[in-house]
């Protein structure tokens, strides 16, 4: 939970702790001792409270929707459910966007985003929560975005990188009729590691993949690749 400054303090203020306990229990000092034990026991509360991540996700469902099948348009739609762990967190970001060909209309609850930040290829989005929305209590988030040329090759790959903790992650592949599934499979990728992990559910149309208490900082990937088209359909896709 702690770094290693904070792990120390924590210490420390576990000693403070037990050490009143005793002194309560095998001296006189009864009282003095009880506000020492109680003065250490709020510091270890402020302490994990403070350290606390910002958010936490209890379900977070990603939906990729391809509309065609040359794979020029497609949508995603993120559906999250998220607490705040502090009453004061005022904002959300949706952070590491990005994709093969380009990325626009950003949607948070079918509003525009508050703020739009794009380092290198990755976007990251924010939502001003407004007063009436009491996340500290649990509220569904929905981001939602269009993109463009993204899915033209015989292969494609939704990706989501865990930020905050999650209890549940889902990654759904909608793909249209008319173009067969190949393959799918999902995995993991961490310190630039891949991890095989169970592989997707092919239904249909539709791929999805499921995972509990994925871990964080690490980039989970659903991929799929679909019939070779013919040569017709192929130079069709390009106008």
């Amino acid at each position: 939970m702690f770094d290693k400054p904070n792990q120390l303090v924590f210490y420390i203020n576990a000693a403070i702790f037990v050490f009143g306990v005793l002194v309560a229990l095998l001296t006189k000092f009864i009282v003095i001792a009880l506000i020492v034990a109680v003065c250490a026991a709020l510091l270890i509360y402020e302490q994990i409270r403070q350290n606390k991540h910002a958010f936490s996700i209890a379900d977070l469902r990603k939906i990729l929707t391809v509309h065609d099948t040359c794979g020029k348009k497609a949508t995603l739609t993120q559906t999250q459910m998220t607490t705040a762990c502090h009453v004061d967190n005022s904002e959300y970001w949706f952070k590491n966007i990005r994709s093969i060909g380009s990325i626009s209309n950003f949607r948070i609850n079918n509003t525009d985003p508050a703020e739009l930040r794009k380092e290198n290829d990755s976007y990251q989005v924010c939502m001003k929560f407004p007063p009436e929305l009491k996340v500290i209590n649990g509220s569904d988030l929905t981001l939602t975005y269009q993109c463009e040329g993204a899915f033209t090759q015989n292969e494609g790959i939704l990706s989501h990188v865990v930020d905050d903790d999650t209890k549940r992650l889902r990654l759904i592949v909608e793909l249209p009729e008319g173009r067969a599934i190949s393959t799918a499979r999902f995995f993991s990728i961490h310190d630039g590691k891949e991890e095989a992990l169970l592989p997707p559910v092919i239904i249909g149309q539709t791929i999805e993949a499921d995972i509990k208490n994925p871990k964080r900082g690490v980039e989970y990937c659903l991929q799929w690749s679909w019939e070779e088209e013919g040569l017709i359909k192929k130079v069709s896709c390009l106008f």
